[in-house]
């Protein structure tokens, strides 16, 4: 797992704060948030590295579609299946960033995640969401950091 620490952009949305500062590390400017899916395309085009970007108390996908999956291995297996990124960076509180491949991040969602439902409005689905930040997650980070 690589770590290394970005400069902090402030937005409203902390997911969006930090997509974009990860963005401008890599030298790529943002000027609006893409809604594409998991399945499709990343957040980041960094040529070889296509990186999903996470952030405290993040949702692997919605529960619409987790095709009424009610177990979290099912859940897991299946966007792990789908998922277009081959990077996954977990970017802190205070904009440090932890790179991870596919089996580290089924590490860390196995470690800090729960199946949670969506809002009736949204469906009521099962979906798996990763908890707050918190100094035991941190820490678990650090631990396994280059």
């Amino acid at each position: 797992m690589l770590s290394y620490r970005i400069e902090k952009i402030d937005n409203k949305n902390a997911g969006i704060a930090r997509e974009w500062a990860l963005c401008r590390y890599y030298g790529i400017t943002r000027t609006s948030h893409d809604a594409q899916g998991y399945d499709v395309a990343s957040d980041i085009d960094a040529g070889e590295k296509q990186v999903s970007v996470k952030a405290s108390g993040f949702s692997l996908m919605s529960g619409s579609l987790c095709n009424g999956l009610a177990d979290f291995d099912s859940i897991w297996k299946l966007y792990a299946s789908r998922v277009h990124s081959n990077t996954f960076a977990y970017v802190t509180a205070d904009f440090t960033v932890y790179e991870m491949t596919l089996d580290e991040f089924r590490a860390f969602v196995y470690e800090f995640a729960r199946l949670e439902k969506e809002s009736e409005k949204n469906g009521g689905a099962l979906k798996i969401r990763c908890r707050k930040e918190s100094k035991k997650m941190v820490g678990w980070l650090e631990a396994r950091a280059n």
